[in-house]
């Protein structure tokens, strides 16, 4: 399933947000955590952030962690 797909599941669902952790890359700090509070809305290219004009690339993301535990990795199917 591809990222953006995994990411609406996520946000139209009725579960709360604040069990999930989106896990991306960072030039700086190597890897963030954004909870899924922060998120606005995805497209075919970006995650928007809400209260800033920050977008996140989709090819960014690493992860996606429900209460710590791994929910979507994007390296899952390598071995």
């Amino acid at each position: 399933m591809r990222i953006r797909d995994v990411i609406n599941r996520v946000l139209w669902s009725e579960e709360e947000k604040s069990k999930f952790i989106l896990v991306i890359r960072d030039r700086a700090k190597g890897s963030s955590e954004i909870p899924f509070e922060r998120i606005e809305r995805v497209d075919n290219t970006y995650i928007y952030l809400k209260d800033t004009e920050d977008v996140i690339p989709l090819h960014r993301v690493i992860e996606i962690r429900k209460e710590g535990k791994l929910y979507w990795s994007r390296y899952a199917h390598i071995k």
